[in-house]
């Protein structure tokens, strides 16, 4: 790690497309909720049946995420980012300083911010597979597993997956906002160093990544197991 402030390599591939990957997919969930009444769009898509497929895919990479926040590279550790009140209240306390430099990784209001994120794309699919709105579908498409639970539970849920997803909205763009913020006010392109994986960064800090044969793995069993776990259990 270069203490010169010259970019570096900070962030690994696997996390990039994780991010990559978690925007297309929260595109396809609000576009498939806004057309979950029409029974086949253009392309001969089944809205429901591909906000479920695309809800699956958040399930599977958010599970890929927690595993490689414990075994992956050092900025993708929670270990790293997730930092106590004192050092976010310091922080806060110079958010408005125009520093050319910053730690590797996340900042100690950012690794909350992405585990609040986390929650929430965790929650969201788990509730879906079992939500049934009896309100919007009658009798039609239903999560696949919402027959395991009594109907008013089920459509409990369902109300409860459209309010986590009105509040999650609010969150997706305050984390847009704010990195808007660091680009335009704190001269922190944090949307390029996601995109490259180099950041401008201080401190000599050693970063070690992990391979990307091992992330791929982890992949493939957290895919492996949403999918076998709903073959299973629908």
């Amino acid at each position: 790690m270069n203490a010169n402030g010259v970019k570096t390599r900070v962030w690994d591939l696997p996390i990039r497309l994780f991010h990559g990957l978690i925007i297309l997919l929260v595109g396809v969930q609000w576009w498939t909720g806004e057309n979950l009444d029409e029974p086949v769009v253009a392309g001969g898509w089944d809205p429901f049946v591909l906000h479920v497929w695309s809800g699956c895919s958040i399930l599977a990479l958010v599970l890929f995420r927690i595993v490689w926040g414990f075994v992956g590279s050092t900025t993708a550790r929670f270990g790293h980012f997730l930092k106590g009140p004192i050092a976010v209240v310091r922080y806060l306390g110079g958010l408005f300083s125009r520093g050319k430099t910053h730690p590797a990784g996340h900042n100690p209001v950012g690794g909350w911010s992405m585990v609040l994120m986390l929650g929430f794309l965790l929650g969201m699919p788990l509730v879906g597979l079992f939500a049934a709105d009896a309100d919007l579908m009658g009798a039609g498409p239903a999560g696949p597993l919402s027959d395991m639970i009594d109907e008013d539970l089920a459509n409990d849920l369902a109300h409860w997956h459209g309010d986590a997803w009105e509040i999650f909205m609010i969150v997706f763009f305050i984390h847009i906002a704010a990195a808007l913020f660091y680009l335009f006010v704190k001269r922190q392109n944090l949307i390029g160093a996601m995109i490259t994986g180099r950041d401008t960064v201080q401190g000599a800090e050693t970063l070690r990544f992990r391979p990307l044969w091992l992330a791929l793995l982890i992949l493939a069993v957290t895919g492996g197991a949403v999918g076998a776990a709903l073959t299973w259990l629908a």
